[in-house]
């Protein structure tokens, strides 16, 4: 098999795997969002992906949680507490956050984040690239079955030499 037709594949592997993982993890409680600024810069870079776990609501001084803010979500550290109150703020931000953050806002704490991937994860929702993508990953396997019936055949005549 050849190396570009082994990257292909595998290429096309890690894209499934990521899209059904993407499916999967809001089931099991798992909140994946895109970081839309750069506040939480270095820690959590603009286009990451952050990955919140929504069963833990009750942070602790320093957790990264995200929380709902008006029709949109925001990713911050909590820098204090005052009684059931969460005071939050950006790393890269000089101040904290106006607004206060109540324990009802409160998504749940950030597990992890990938760096990056919210970017290919924004462009994958338009319809467009899915159908693109759709129709480039039926090609492939087009080729796949192809290249095997190809091999098989090739096997047969080598074999009938013998």
């Amino acid at each position: 098999m050849k190396t570009a037709e082994k990257a292909g594949r595998l290429f096309f592997a890690v894209l499934g795997l990521a899209g059904l993982l993407l499916l999967i993890l809001p089931r099991v409680g798992i909140s994946v969002d895109m970081v839309l600024s750069g506040s939480m810069e270095p820690k959590i870079r603009t286009g990451g992906l952050v990955f919140t776990d929504t069963s833990r609501k009750d942070p602790q001084i320093g957790d990264i949680i995200t929380y709902s803010l008006n029709d949109s979500f925001v990713t911050h550290r909590v820098i204090r507490r005052e009684g059931s109150i969460l005071i939050t703020k950006g790393d890269a931000n000089d101040g904290e956050d106006l607004a206060p953050v109540s324990a009802e806002q409160v998504l749940g704490t950030v597990v992890f984040t990938i760096p990056f991937l919210g970017y290919m994860a924004a462009f994958m929702r338009r319809k467009t690239i899915w159908a693109i993508c759709i129709l480039m990953i039926s090609q492939e396997l087009i080729f796949i079955v192809q290249n095997e019936l190809t091999e098989r055949r090739a096997r047969k005549k080598a074999r009938a030499k013998i």
